[in-house]
Parts: C-alpha cells; sequence; structure tokens
C-alpha cells in the first residue's frame, strides 16, 4: 500500500479543503493510505480522520500570505528551513511514497519532499493575482520542485503560461461533486432552508455562497439586489457564509451597505450557519445562485454544486466560472463588478421561470456528465499511478 501525504494550509472548511476531503475519502483503500499535515485543529480534522487519514498537526507550516505584513513574511522566511526538515523527518518516520500539496500557498512540501527523496505533486487551485514578487516565487517554486502539477481550470493553467509554453508535468484535473447527493428538490418537498429563513414557497430567493472576502464581489449582489427590489419586491436574497480572520469589519460594512440599500427585511446574512454538509439543501432553497467574484475564481465548486441541483447559476465571465457555465444555456455570464448587468441577468431568470427551469435541467446534465466526483477522483489517482509507477511502497523497500 502507497502512503501519501498531503499538505494544506488551513484546518477551516471552504473550497479546497471539501476537494481534499472528497480525495481522501474516495482513494482506492486497497492502494493508498492518506496522512494529512495541517496547521492547526480546526474542523476540518475530524472529517479527515472519519475518512480515514492519519493526521498530524504541525503548527510550524505558516500559510504565506501578504496580508499579515513584512513582518509576518519575514517571520516566514526565517521559520521555513527548520519547518521543511522537521516535515522532512516526518515523511520519512512516516514511510511515504509521494506528497500531495494541495495549495499553491504551502511552500514546504516541495523542499521537504525533495529533501526526503519522495515524487512530490502540487495542486494548484488558486489564481495568484494579489501580489507580484511572491506570486513570482510560488510559480518558480511550483515549476522546480513538483514531480507533476494538477490544476483545476484552464484558468488556472493559464498563470503558466501559452499552452506550448506550460510544463510537460502540468495535468488538468477539474474538481468533482457528488451528483447524487447534489440533485433538485422533488416536487413540492419541503424546504428547510427556505423556512428557517422566513421565505415563502412562492417568493423567489436569489442566493450567493461564498466567505466574505472582499473579492468575492457581495457589494455588487447588494447593489443588483437593490435594483432588482425595485422593480419586484416580492424577490428575497440570501448571503450564505462568514467573515474570514481580519476581515471581520468588512463584513460588518455589507450588512450596513445592505440597510443603507433599504433590503434590511429583504437580504438575510446567514454567517456560517451553513457547513458543508448543508449545502444540498442551501442549493435547493434557491430560485438562482450567483457568483459576482471581481477577481476570476479558480475553479467555482459552488457554481457546479448549484448546476447540480437545477439551480440556474448567474457568474461573473472570467477564471474557472467561464468554462462551467454554458451563456444562455446553463445560466448566464456578465462583466464583473457590474450590478446593472448583474441586475438584469438575475430579473431575466425571475421573470421567466420556464427559462429557469430549462437552464436549471441543462445545468443538472452538464454537472453530472462533465464534474462528478468519480471523474474527478479517476484524474487525481491516474496521476499518483503515472508518478508511482511500478515502485514498492516505501514500507516494502529494503
Amino acid at each position: 500500500m502507497f502512503r501519501i501525504l498531503y499538505l494544506h494550509t488551513t484546518s477551516e472548511v471552504g473550497g479546497s479543503d471539501v476537494s481534499l476531503v472528497r480525495l481522501v475519502e474516495g482513494l482506492d483503500p486497497a492502494r493508498y493510505q492518506a496522512v494529512v499535515v495541517l496547521p492547526s485543529e480546526g474542523p476540518l480534522v475530524p472529517r479527515l480522520r472519519d475518512a480515514g487519514a492519519v493526521v498530524h498537526v504541525m503548527p510550524a507550516l505558516l500559510k504565506l500570505t501578504s496580508r499579515k505584513g513584512w513582518w509576518y513574511l519575514l517571520r516566514f522566511a526565517l521559520n521555513a528551513p527548520r519547518a521543511v526538515r522537521a516535515l522532512s523527518a516526518l515523511m520519512q518516520r512516516e514511510h511515504i511514497d509521494l506528497v500531495h500539496t494541495n495549495t499553491i500557498h504551502n511552500l514546504y512540501g516541495g523542499p521537504a519532499a525533495r529533501l526526503a527523496g519522495v515524487p512530490h505533486v502540487w495542486h494548484i487551485r488558486e489564481i495568484v493575482w494579489q501580489y507580484g514578487a511572491l506570486r513570482a516565487l510560488e510559480l518558480f517554486m511550483v515549476r522546480r520542485l513538483s514531480t507533476r502539477i494538477i490544476v483545476t481550470s484552464e484558468a488556472v493553467a493559464a498563470m503558466f503560461g501559452a499552452r506550448g509554453a506550460r510544463p510537460a508535468s502540468l495535468v488538468l484535473v477539474p474538481n468533482g461533486i457528488e451528483v447524487e447527493r447534489f440533485h433538485p428538490a422533488a416536487s413540492g418537498a419541503p424546504r428547510p432552508v427556505r423556512a428557517a429563513l422566513g421565505v415563502a414557497d412562492d417568493q423567489p430567493l436569489v442566493g450567493i455562497v461564498c466567505r466574505l472576502d472582499v473579492w468575492k464581489g457581495v457589494d455588487v449582489f447588494l447593489d443588483a439586489a437593490a435594483r432588482i427590489a425595485a422593480a419586484r419586491p416580492d424577490v428575497r436574497f440570501v448571503v450564505v457564509g462568514g467573515a474570514i480572520t481580519g476581515l471581520e469589519a468588512y463584513a460588518r460594512t455589507l450588512e450596513t451597505r445592505a440597510q443603507a440599500l433599504g433590503l434590511a427585511d429583504r437580504v438575510r446574512f446567514t454567517g456560517w450557519t451553513y457547513g458543508p454538509a448543508a449545502m444540498p439543501e442551501v442549493h435547493r432553497a434557491l430560485d438562482v445562485l450567483v457568483l459576482a467574484s471581481s477577481q476570476p475564481e479558480p475553479f467555482g465548486l459552488v457554481v457546479v454544486e448549484a448546476m447540480a441541483t437545477g439551480v440556474p447559476v448567474v457568474a461573473t465571465a472570467h477564471g474557472g466560472p467561464a468554462e462551467i457555465v454554458l451563456d444562455g444555456v446553463t445560466g448566464r455570464l456578465v462583466p464583473p463588478r457590474d450590478p446593472d448587468a448583474l441586475a438584469a441577468a438575475v430579473r431575466a431568470l425571475v421573470d421567466d421561470p420556464a427559462a429557469a427551469a430549462r437552464m436549471g435541467a441543462a445545468g443538472r446534465a452538464r454537472a453530472c456528465a462533465v464534474y462528478p466526483a468519480g471523474q474527478y477522483l479517476a484524474g487525481v489517482q491516474a496521476v499518483y499511478a503515472d508518478v508511482l509507477g511500478q515502485s514498492a511502497p516505501a514500507g516494502d523497500r529494503g
């Protein structure tokens, strides 16, 4: 049995974190054993252990981020050699055969794997646009320290250049979801999320599902909601997701903005009430899902989840969603930072339920055909098989 060590930068639960859990849950148990290293305790830890993973917590594995200032970056740099040595020693103790780094922002996996003498798969789930020098460093390390590079979309692959200039080791494996779990609500079935929000069955409900980060476009969603509400006062809106560390004040400004726009009685902010397990019911409560990100999403897992649930999507026309959503077929694509275009696209769906239903059905068909979890799992495990070849597991070697 081959032992795969997974590295991640957070113990919280978001899109990339859920994809990691899905991967660990779906590994062939006769061939692979998952060992996961996280920087702290958190809700991801029990989920991974329930999936059969051995989990180690190593607080020394700091996340690379510019948000905490240059003193933090200096601390990161000074800490890195010690953290790499400790991680490499853990790889040797655990008889690791392959290292899988689950995010571009964890810079420890490549150096530690090279020190331990094991192959390294770097899974790139982000489009890095926030900062220049650190972006260049990350992409340089990915190219130099990866046996294989997995990207989740063409939008992510584009960070590595035009098609002919990309590394030969780069492989596209789109994320997948359990399409049998994300399915449309049966006609007339109760929808508990609507009841909890105080939204009647005959009131259209438009939602955005995301963490409350600045670039997620929740402010644009609210501006569009005000335009929709002026013409359709029966429409209700929901923001599903909470504040992230360091941006709590920004989250509060969004609620203030909603009140200033006259939406206090029309929009609900759920915070972190609904976790990954509740997402099927969240989507089944919606009539339209909005993704309003001002910067390109690397993939857009929430878009696929909504499509699988039969919900039409209105998304900004860049990044992964521009590859996932077929404009006019499974939903609508609109320019980023354009509340007028966003409002018009949502209104078109709310005002024409028959067209919305056709797009929802087409979205369900596309999600089942292109983004099932089985294809995602098969794609990643094919990379493992290619890298490991016919080598014996570490525990079986002399």
